[in-house]
């Protein structure tokens, strides 16, 4: 009995199919990882925020400090106390400065994430009357940012802490360069370094939610770190 092979064009015409079923299907795997990822990022914030709300009540109020209050390497030492599997690497960053990498200024990166300074007890009380570091203090916790996604290059993409308050600008562009300077604003997609870059934050009441910069951040007197200028 004779067995029947494929002929070449039959062979070509397979390896054909199955290339296109591949470019069809890659595009589709990417996206769904992309999204997967996304999920994680959010989710570890949002246990960030969780275990903030625990260092609250172990604290009186009082918020968590940066590392300008000699913490340590970072205030994620604090937290690790309420939960040590706490994920400080988001698995989207690509940031080449953790430990194993190229430390910047002699520090490596500790965290994907970093906190809202303005919500630090070492923020100068002045600068923000009736805040000083205190939830007591704080109205709307809820439109009220605390945790970001640190710049994952660059000379800040070691420090735990952001600095809103030395972005304000009368120029939008120079706005978003500033905070880009300090903030991956586009670690969840969007158009790069634009008002429209999306990341992912941690909100004051603790829950996490993605946000298009220009949903963040508007102008010095109407934003979502200062709690002075909540829109």
């Amino acid at each position: 009995m004779k067995t029947r092979a494929f002929t070449l064009i039959e062979l070509l015409v397979a390896i054909s199919i199955i290339a296109l079923l591949i470019a069809i299907l890659l595009p589709v795997l990417g996206q769904a990882r992309q999204a997967g990822q996304r999920t994680a990022c959010l989710s570890n914030i949002r246990q960030l925020e969780t275990a903030h709300w625990a260092y609250l009540v172990d604290n009186k109020g009082k918020m968590l400090g940066t590392s300008h209050m000699g913490m340590g390497s970072s205030w994620l030492d604090a937290l690790r106390e309420y939960d040590e599997n706490l994920l400080a690497r988001s698995p989207l960053d690509t940031s080449s400065h953790f430990e194993g990498g190229t430390p910047v200024i002699g520090k490596y990166r500790q965290s994907s994430y970093a906190i809202n300074q303005y919500l630090s007890p070492d923020f100068s009380p002045t600068m923000l009357p009736g805040v000083a570091g205190s939830i007591d203090r704080v109205n709307a916790p809820g439109r009220l940012i605390h945790f970001v996604i640190n710049g994952y290059e660059g000379m800040m993409a070691a420090v735990d802490h952001v600095h809103p308050s030395k972005w304000p600008d009368p120029d939008r562009a120079t706005q978003v360069a500033n905070a880009t300077a300090e903030m991956q604003i586009d670690a969840h997609g969007g158009e790069p370094n634009s008002l429209a870059s999306i990341s992912a934050y941690g909100f004051l009441d603790g829950h996490a939610e993605q946000m298009t910069f220009g949903e963040v951040y508007v102008s010095e007197t109407e934003n979502r770190f200062n709690p002075s200028a909540l829109p």
